[in-house]
């Protein structure tokens, strides 16, 4: 009686529990929800980058090579220069800015500042000529390498200290008949000089524009070097000293304190006139070249060791008064006997 009745009990219990659970349909629904793999996650597209390419032309279109370009907002401040087509080019910038500055011997600074969009950028630069700037093509003959260049037209002098800092009577300022042309200049009557720093320039020909208003000696001090051996004994100050004022011309051998002998003399520069200087050396042969003439020439059978270039202003002889002017200053490698960039052609 008792199993009746518990029978009875639990048998209407499971018709509930049944009605009440999922149908068939959802369990299968259930099921394969628990075995959905969970998707992947879409991957946010990489930016695409930035890319410059800038070319430099100048006024007429023909591309400028050796421009120097700065580009701070690119990452760096290091200069770099145009290739010999006038094109230099940057890839993956950090950002959009571009603010680019542009120089090259013999043409007017130039600044760029916009905006790129991403991906390829292409700049073009058009560098306008100073008139009195000394552009790289004029620098050096045919066959010569360009080593140094300095024309004074941004007011500074690259690596002679003296001159850059004002020291002594030295300065770099318009010059007064020229309007816009920048000199270095000497006006003191005192014995005194600059050199070019950490330069030595074997084979090679060093042209200067110069001018002395007043009489007034001028040292070109060409292939100067100190403390080392020379003819079997040490010498403190070694050079060919060229002498120019408007009495004349001298080429001296020096390896100081034991000699400075006269190797070669010949016409001077007459004052309160603009000249052209060239003194090369090759191969141990010493020139002269004044105006595209050659004024003096000296083949040494021990030629001294490559070194650089000075000026150096002689008290001697000096006009109250006299300035000394210097402009438009490069050095040229030669892979041959030296011939003038100045002289008439034959």
């Amino acid at each position: 009686m008792k199993l009746k009745n518990m029978m009875g009990i639990a048998l209407p219990m499971l018709f509930i529990l049944a009605a009440c659970g999922p149908s068939a349909e959802q369990a299968a629904t259930m099921t394969a929800s628990a075995w959905t793999p969970t998707p992947v996650p879409t991957a946010t597209p990489t930016p695409v980058p930035y890319d410059l390419e800038v070319s430099v032309i100048d006024e007429s279109g023909v591309p400028v090579a050796g421009v120097t370009l700065i580009y701070p907002a690119s990452g760096s401040e290091e200069p770099v220069q145009t290739n010999d087509q006038g094109v230099y080019g940057w890839s993956n910038l950090p950002r959009d800015a571009v603010n680019i500055e542009a120089s090259a011997p013999g043409y007017v600074n130039q600044s760029i500042q916009q905006n790129m969009e991403r991906g390829k950028n292409d700049i073009q630069i058009t560098l306008v000529r100073d008139p009195f700037g000394l552009l790289l093509t004029d620098a050096c003959g045919s066959g010569e390498s360009l080593i140094y260049i300095e024309d004074f037209q941004d007011g500074t002098a690259q690596n002679w200290p003296e001159i850059d800092l004002h020291a002594q009577g030295w300065s770099v300022a318009g010059y007064p008949e020229e309007t816009g042309n920048f000199v270095a200049s000497y006006n003191s009557g005192e014995h005194l000089g600059s050199n070019l720093q950490s330069e030595a320039f074997p084979d090679s020909v060093w042209r200067i524009r110069f001018r002395a208003d007043g009489d007034r000696p001028i040292s070109f001090n060409w292939q100067q070097t100190y403390g080392v051996e020379v003819d079997g004994q040490h010498a403190d100050d070694v050079r060919y000293q060229i002498v120019i004022n408007s009495g004349g011309s001298q080429i001296h051998r020096l390896t100081l304190p034991a000699l400075n002998i006269v190797v070669a003399s010949g016409q001077g520069a007459k004052a309160n006139a603009w000249h052209t200087l060239e003194a090369s050396f090759y191969q141990g042969d010493v020139q002269l070249w004044i105006d595209g003439q050659q004024r003096s020439s000296y083949t040494d059978p021990k030629p001294l060791p490559a070194g650089g270039i000075g000026l150096e202003l002689l008290p001697h002889e000096v006009t109250a008064g006299s300035v000394a002017s210097f402009d438009n200053i490069s050095v040229c490698g030669l892979n041959a006997p030296f011939v003038s960039l100045y002289a008439p052609p034959q």
